[in-house]
């Protein structure tokens, strides 16, 4: 019977070769050889009953796949893509994986991402074993892994953001920041009725103004407001003379 991987965890094999173009793929592997068939294993196509969990659907699927660890890139590693790749499980902003494996060590959504040791056949030093979970949603989910999210270079997010600040939608995000900019309470812990705290500037021409004197947020926005658009534009002037 035919067999696919499935949607997930093919874009994430996408996004390493995205991430990677040149890496080496010799110990890429997703459905397993004969070993693994011998035992209840992700490498296994889930309609065989060989696998350790079972899903919704009648596709013939394979939940796991091998990614070799030389990535041939400058400044990555194979522990550094596993690293964001677990930490957005950690912190809730992906749950499409059930394990990871590489290097001795084995992370699973059972245990809260934590990291243990693992004591399997294979040390997984050579290739990262990523486990999909084997619900519809998180199968078919093909949305972005975070790992060219993490490579953007400072260069590059600079260049992003100059353009960003430039634009119409980031004037108005600006502007509406400093709208809604609240520097805190007074002494007492309690946001004035009449306005909000100035917590005082140094600036020169503008003298400090302490303890618990309230001006009218209106003015207090504008001000502010005056000041950062002025020198977002002289940003912006002197990284784009004339």
């Amino acid at each position: 019977m035919a067999w696919i991987l499935v949607p997930c965890l093919k874009s994430l094999r996408s996004e390493f070769n995205a991430l990677a173009p040149n890496r080496d793929k010799g110990s890429d592997g997703s459905i397993g050889d004969s070993s693994h068939a011998g035992q209840r294993s992700d490498h296994n196509p889930d309609e065989t009953g060989a696998t350790p969990y079972e899903d919704a659907d009648s596709r013939n699927e394979v939940h796991a796949v091998d990614v070799d660890a030389d990535l041939r890139k400058p400044g990555w590693t194979m522990l550094r893509a596993v690293e964001i790749i677990v930490i957005r499980h950690r912190e809730g902003r992906d749950d499409r994986l059930q394990n990871v494996i590489y290097n001795r060590r084995i992370w699973s959504r059972s245990w809260g991402w934590t990291a243990r040791e693992y004591t399997g056949a294979s040390a997984h030093t050579e290739h990262a074993h990523f486990s999909s979970r084997y619900t519809t949603a998180q199968e078919d989910d093909t949305g972005p892994w975070g790992l060219l999210e993490a490579d953007v270079t400072k260069s590059e997010f600079t260049a992003w953001m100059t353009e960003w600040a430039r634009s119409k939608a980031g004037r108005e995000a600006i502007a509406q920041a400093v709208l809604t900019y609240d520097p805190g309470k007074d002494a007492s812990g309690k946001i004035p009725a009449g306005g909000i705290v100035n917590p005082g500037s140094d600036a020169p021409g503008n003298p400090t103004i302490t303890g618990s004197f309230a001006l009218n947020r209106a003015a207090v926005a504008a001000m502010l407001g005056y000041e950062i658009r002025a020198k977002v534009d002289e940003l912006l002037k002197g990284q784009n003379p004339g």
